[in-house]
This record gives structure tokens, C-alpha cells and sequence, in this order.
């Protein structure tokens, strides 16, 4: 499978590639697009319509392509396959109400192909992305790997989008499912967010809401460990405090998955993290890590290089927290897991990450990086 990758600035710019692409040697069909903003989604689809090639993408908190982070530009990767390998659908959503989408995502993935796998890129800001997870995967016969993000909005928390190129949509999920027979997808999830001080237990939740810690009010627990002023949370919106303290939720063999908190509700004591996560949940607060996780993280992709040596291109979902707390180093973790394959990669910063820590856990996360290698067999 032949793949190129581009860093556009304008939708003229968008034009003239696209105008330009089929060569004799080169004759794509699909394109993944990971785009700000700032540009018209509704004229950039068209643009890929015109040009004959299948779309799936969303908006983003910045854009990254082969060994660079962007900002309000387009990441693009054309794809040169067998259309028969690959199946799209874009699913409209409720916020509130996620589980019957999710379990039609489920069947569409079922019935697409015997071994499927899927990258899935959502929009709209309320979304639980964990049950959206959850409910695909109920409705699969088996586990099935799936990689994807939220989609952002150069961080203006307003609105985001995913696209496909039949519609653009607020309230929605671009899937792309891949015959994995046909192309195969490893990936990983990496967080390197630092534990600290004993575990805890979720004792009361509902969905993404956290009402008791220990069996106490949350937001007292919460503020009381980190000494939080009333200033740092007076507007509810822990802007900034998301970034450096997730919870670190266990789950067994050591391993553990982010939940960032986003809101305090002092007239309830709770406090509303990124998911949702269950009562009985076992958890340690983090703190934000030193510049020498991004060392770890590049060490860390290691390993998916020794399970998937070669690739066709790679896709990166990188949290826009880890961009918050590595500021300009965040480039060295992307030129790092770049350099073990050399080969075309466009990725974005999301506002949560779904990935795997081992070969079936597929999870969501916050402040991850996560990576998914593309292989045509």
C-alpha cells in the first residue's frame, strides 16, 4: 500500500495538491484528514469529493505530520488500497445518549468484515467517549482493535467536528474500518503520568460525575490533597489543573488508565472528570511528569516497533494536555516514534485518546499518546 502524507495551510493549497496527486505510480482512494478549525470543513470535503477520494477525519488542537507538531493547518494522508479493504459511516449521536449509536457502530463493524479493525475520530465536547468504547465492543461478537481521538477545536472548547466525505457533523463519529486480513492495525497507548500517594476508591459516581472519594465529598477530598485555593477553582472549570493531576484508575497487571478533572460542583461536592468510570473504581492521583517521560514515551514505542517492524504509515493521537505539560519537547516524543518507522505519519492533539495497553484492553485516556502502525498484507 503507497501512502504520502502533507502539511497543507490553505484550502487553495488543498486544491492544488489534490489537483496534482494521481500519478502513474500513485493513485490514492482514500484520504484520513486531521485539520484545524480555522477552515471551511464544508469546502474542504468537497474538495476530496471532487477529487474522487473517500474521506474520514475531525478537527483538532493542533496537527501533526510525519516528524512535526502544527498549528491551524491540515494534516492529509492519501492511501493507495484496495476500496474493497475498507468501509467508512459517519454516526450521529445524542451527547446523553450514546449507547444505541455506539451498539449500531458495533454492528456496521461486524458486518463490514470477519477480522475488522477500526480508527474512530468523534466529535462534540459532552461525549463519553469510555461507554462509546464500551457499547461498540458489547455489540461485537469479539473484542476488536480500535485507535482513535476526540476531536478539537484549537482548544476554544466550543464546538469540534468529525467528517467523512458525506457530511460534516458536531454530534457524531467518523469510522473507518479496515478488513484486517487485508491491513493490519498495532497500536499503543502510552501515558507516563507520575502516581502519587496511596490508592483510593471511588465509593459514589454516576457516569463521568465522582460524588465521594474514601466515602467523603470529592471536592473536599480533592482540594484538601493538592491545597487548591478558592481562586484555582472559583469558575468550576479546573482550567490548567487537568493537565497536571488525572486520576490514575487501575485495572489489573500493574496497569492503569487517565481520567482528567474538568469540573467541580461545589453545591453537590463532585467533581466531573473527562469519562466515566464505575463506583468501586480503585485510583491514585498523578501529577504532571518531568521532561524526561517524553524519553520513556519514545523508549516505550519500542515495543510496538518489535510486534509491527514495518509499516505502511502510522496515525498519532496525542493528548493537547501533553503539549500543556511538555510544551516544545512535545516534538522530540513525536520526531522519536517517527524515526523507528520513517514513514509517512499524520496525527492530531485530542481531547482523549482510545488505545490499548495490551492486546485486547482498549481503553480511553486522557493525557496519552497513542499510536496505531498500518500494514497492508
Amino acid at each position: 500500500m503507497k501512502t504520502k502524507s502533507y502539511q497543507l495551510t490553505s484550502i487553495e493549497e488543498l486544491k492544488e495538491t489534490l489537483s496534482v496527486i494521481n500519478t502513474k505510480d500513485f493513485q490514492p482512494t482514500l484520504a484520513i484528514v486531521f485539520t484545524s478549525i480555522s477552515f471551511d470543513l464544508e469546502e474542504m470535503r468537497r474538495c476530496f469529493v471532487n477529487a474522487n477520494l473517500a474521506l474520514v477525519g475531525c478537527t483538532t488542537a493542533g496537527e501533526i505530520v510525519d516528524d512535526s507538531l502544527h498549528e491551524h493547518s491540515m494534516a492529509v494522508l492519501c492511501m493507495d488500497i484496495d476500496p474493497q479493504a475498507f468501509r467508512i459511516k459517519l454516526e450521529q449521536y445524542q451527547e446523553e445518549n450514546i449507547q444505541v449509536p455506539a451498539e449500531r457502530i458495533g454492528t456496521f463493524v461486524s458486518e463490514s468484515f470477519v477480522k475488522p479493525g477500526m480508527l474512530l475520530m468523534s466529535g462534540g465536547l459532552a461525549i463519553d467517549a469510555q461507554r462509546l468504547v464500551q457499547g461498540i465492543n458489547a455489540s461485537t461478537s469479539e473484542p476488536i482493535p480500535i485507535y482513535g481521538g476526540l476531536a478539537g477545536d484549537d482548544l476554544n472548547m466550543v464546538r469540534t467536528f468529525a467528517f467523512t466525505h458525506e457530511k460534516v457533523t458536531d454530534n457524531g463519529a467518523a469510522c473507518l474500518v479496515f478488513n484486517t486480513e487485508r491491513v493490519t492495525l498495532n497500536g499503543l497507548a502510552i501515558s507516563g503520568w507520575k502516581p502519587i500517594g496511596g490508592i483510593n476508591v471511588i465509593t459514589k459516581a454516576i457516569g463521568n460525575q465522582v460524588f465521594e472519594i474514601n466515602g467523603e465529598p470529592a471536592y473536599d477530598v480533592f482540594v484538601r490533597y493538592f491545597g487548591l485555593t478558592e481562586a484555582e477553582t472559583k469558575h468550576d472549570q479546573l482550567i490548567g489543573i487537568q493537565t497536571n493531576y488525572p486520576f490514575q484508575i487501575l485495572r489489573e497487571g500493574g496497569k492503569h488508565i487517565l481520567r482528567s478533572p474538568l469540573l467541580v460542583h461545589k453545591d453537590t461536592k463532585s467533581i466531573s472528570l473527562a469519562a466515566s468510570v464505575q463506583e468501586g473504581d480503585r485510583f491514585r492521583f498523578s501529577t504532571s511528569p518531568g521532561f524526561e517521560v517524553v524519553e520513556q514515551t519514545i523508549e516505550g514505542f519500542k515495543g510496538l516497533k518489535s510486534e509491527a517492524p514495518d509499516a505502511d504509515a502510522l496515525i498519532l493521537f496525542s493528548c493537547k494536555g501533553r503539549h500543556g505539560a511538555f510544551g516544545p519537547m512535545i516534538n522530540d516524543e513525536i520526531k522519536g516514534i517517527h524515526s523507528y518507522w520513517n514513514k509517512p505519519l499524520i496525527g492530531f492533539l485530542s481531547y482523549g485518546e482510545i488505545g490499548n495497553l495490551s492486546a485486547e484492553e482498549i481503553e480511553f485516556h486522557n493525557e496519552t499518546c497513542a499510536a496505531v502502525v498500518l500494514k497492508e498484507q
